[in-house]
């Protein structure tokens, strides 16, 4: 009898061991080649969430709503969100135009919403001039960083949304797009004209003033750009996130390179369009995709049809993947190896050494690519190592080492 009881208590425990080991799996998904990439989810959605308040131009006061969409059944519990804006020259449009946009994302395995911003709702005869729109874009800006906020606190706090504070990304279309550059790449650091500084600090200063968990910070770790611009492309420096944009070569409504963003063929702010952008950033060393959709005057011409749409939002999906896995693999924030272990050279061409000062110390190691799959894996070794890492590609890995706790490391192929 006391065997059989035994035998039964062995197996729970077993049994619940097993459970919690593939809760932590189910929970915490790799990039496995399919989440991220492949439409793995059907799809929950919640409208009308609170995120801020603000007042237009006009003087209206209004609450600022979000629609988030999740994928369905999914147990993960650090997941990346994407938060996007819609278009229409700041003078109309609303949050359900990008629902697609949100869909898409979702059903890959992101958290992702559509915002509300304010949008100039003053006399349009005449056509209001570039300070007052120069107001506008920047109000627009601090409801979008209102959002950042509000998926950062529920992270730190009731984690409704089990959001991954390490991967939060901005976008949009077109006007939409300009408020997600500015969000994601112009900070207190930049040289801003005199009369846009007076402008920010009459909005509340670089936090904005559409919230107020100011607390909680407004950084982003990427930025889909569908044929937006920046006020000025010098705004892009060396510590701003990466950068995908896609812009008509020809467009008449937000300049390709410099020129005037219009409203109803009215030119009204000079700006620098997605090209400028892409070669400050590459001047500058940020991850930059551009595609050009050349000999065309359209304006998002790209979203016409189905096929374009898709095409293009599965340029960006593959844009983002290796982002999305580096961040969780610890490639943003990645510890400095203790005193322990020394990695040289580094960058590298073919051979690591591992030197360490304990040689009694029994470690592993294992080295992840920067789309988070391993590619080497090295147990009970004790003592200096060498790697040979000459069948490698080119680029960025990180190397993890664990002997009393785990400790990574960027290393560099060159």
């Amino acid at each position: 009898m006391r065997n059989q009881a035994y035998l039964l208590m062995k197996k729970l425990f077993t049994l619940l061991a097993l459970s919690c080991v593939f809760s932590l799996f189910s929970q915490n998904p790799t990039c496995d080649g399919s989440r991220y990439l492949n439409n793995d989810f059907a799809l929950d959605s919640t409208m009308g969430v609170v995120f801020g308040n603000s007042t237009t131009i006009g003087g209206t006061n209004a609450d600022l709503l979000m629609d988030i969409y999740e994928p369905s059944g999914d147990m993960a519990t650090d997941r990346p969100v994407v938060i996007v804006a819609f278009g229409g020259s700041f003078i109309g449009g609303d949050r359900s135009q990008m629902h697609y946009m949100c869909r898409y994302f979702a059903q890959k395995g992101y958290v992702a919403a559509s915002i509300d911003y304010r949008i100039y709702d003053g006399p349009l005869f005449p056509v209001p001039d570039s300070i007052v729109m120069t107001d506008e874009v920047i109000k627009a800006v601090s409801d979008m960083k209102a959002a950042v906020r509000f998926f950062r606190e529920d992270a730190y706090n009731a984690d409704t949304y089990r959001i991954d504070t390490n991967l939060i990304f901005v976008g949009g279309v077109s006007a939409g797009g300009i408020v997600a550059s500015h969000v994601g790449l112009l900070d207190s650091t930049d040289m801003v004209e005199n009369f846009v500084d007076s402008i920010i600090q009459a909005n509340g200063g670089w936090q904005g003033n559409s919230s107020t968990n100011t607390q909680y910070w407004e950084k982003v770790h990427g930025v889909l750009n569908f044929s937006g611009a920046l006020k000025n492309a010098d705004y892009i420096d060396a510590s701003n996130p990466p950068i995908f944009s896609v812009h008509d070569d020809g467009d008449g409504v937000v300049p390709y390179a410099g020129g005037f963003a219009s409203i109803f063929t009215f030119p009204i702010v000079y700006m620098n369009g997605s090209y400028l952008m892409d070669q400050r950033a590459q001047a500058v060393g940020v991850n930059s995709e551009l595609i050009t959709i050349p000999g065309s005057n359209g304006h998002v011409s790209y979203f016409n049809d189905q096929v374009g749409q898709d095409s293009i939002l599965d340029r960006s999906r593959d844009f983002l993947y290796p982002i999305v896995c580096a961040g969780s693999l610890g490639f943003e924030d990645e510890e400095e190896l203790s005193s322990q272990f020394t990695i040289y050279p580094n960058p590298a061409s073919s051979f690591i050494q591992i030197k360490t000062e304990d040689f009694s110390k029994v470690y592993s190691l294992q080295i992840f690519d920067i789309r988070g799959r391993q590619v080497l894996a090295k147990s009970d070794l004790k003592g200096n190592q060498i790697l040979n890492l000459s069948d490698f590609d080119k680029g960025q890995y990180l190397l993890r080492i664990q002997s009393d706790y785990f400790e990574t490391k960027r290393i560099i192929l060159e």
